[in-house]
């Protein structure tokens, strides 16, 4: 070492009385004992606490282990107690549910508030009766046996359908007239008798050409109505009809006028039915106020033509 070195570069001896010359040396060694002690009061804390937590550790690892030997010895016995988990959820079922008390129920609520539903029982609708009074004798609730009943059925009202069907035309005793435009009556009786109801009178024409009569009976029916039907009896059938129509107040002078209206033709009348003949016209829509009678043809027996009655429906 130099003069005046203290320690040595190399190995770091202190030169020989250097280290009792030095005042600070105790202290020094004084603190580097403490440090020493503080780092093994340190180091041994740090070793208690590691051990206690290796030991935490390993019981809670054990439990952790546990669980895993547990489900391997356990499986039969988890399987074995899902069934009975299974077995004790219908028992708790079957006590909350607990049906057999309503039919408890219905039987005493017959006049409480619940049993609406047992006003409508048929057994309070059987006894219900027609109004009326009776006698009898029966037993049972539902009142069977022998006896007199007389009561009110009730009245209601019933609708008749409409009568349809064609009814007569009132007529004037004088509303049928000859119609001869082309001036071929010979001779004629009164027009009243054709419409007077009575089957033993008639009205009668003799026509000038006795093959071919063209002469007519024309009834005035006082106003414009639906004509439907013509009912016609003749003592002398046979002849041959054509019925015309139209709704001017006075007659067309000619049968060839166009303000007549043809509605229907008719031959052999009366010739099927002991001399009646029924002409149906159609449904009586379109309004008329003459109808006319043209004979073309003359009857079977000869050339004087009769109608005794006359009537026409609408």
């Amino acid at each position: 070492m130099e003069p005046e070195q203290d320690w040595c570069l190399n190995c770091g001896a202190a030169a020989p009385g250097r280290l009792g010359e030095r005042p600070g040396w105790r202290a020094a060694s004084t603190v580097i004992a403490l440090a020493l002690l503080l780092v093994l009061g340190a180091v041994g804390a740090g070793y208690a606490a590691l051990t206690d937590d290796s030991q935490p550790k390993q019981t809670a690892s054990a439990p952790a282990a546990a669980p895993p030997a547990a489900a391997q010895v356990a499986p039969p016995a988890a399987t074995t107690q899902p069934p009975a988990a299974t077995t004790q959820p219908p028992a708790t079922a079957t006590t909350p549910a607990k049906p057999k008390p309503l039919p408890k129920v219905k039987t005493p609520t017959a006049g409480a508030t619940p049993g609406a539903p047992i006003t409508p029982t048929p057994t309070t609708s059987t006894p219900a009766t027609n109004t009326g009074t009776g006698t009898g004798t029966g037993t049972g609730t539902t009142g069977t046996g022998t006896g007199t009943n007389t009561g009110t059925t009730g009245t209601g009202t019933t609708t008749t359908p409409a009568d349809t069907a064609p009814k007569p035309i009132e007529l004037n005793g004088d509303a049928g007239t000859v119609y001869d435009p082309f001036k071929r009556v010979k001779d004629s009786g009164e027009t009243t008798r054709a419409l007077d109801g009575d089957p033993s009178t008639s009205w009668y024409v003799d026509p000038t050409v006795p093959t071919q009569v063209a002469v007519g009976y024309v009834v005035d029916l006082g106003k414009l109505q639906g004509v439907r039907q013509i009912n016609l009896q003749t003592p002398t059938p046979g002849f041959r009809v054509e019925v015309y129509a139209t709704d001017e107040t006075t007659p067309p002078p000619d049968i060839l006028d166009t303000r007549w209206s043809h509605i229907k033709d008719v031959s052999d009348v009366g010739a099927k039915d002991d001399g009646k003949q029924k002409i149906v016209l159609g449904a009586g829509t379109s309004k008329y106020r003459n109808v006319l009678l043209w004979f073309t043809q003359p009857p079977t027996d000869g050339p004087r033509l009769r109608i005794a009655e006359l009537e026409l429906l609408g």
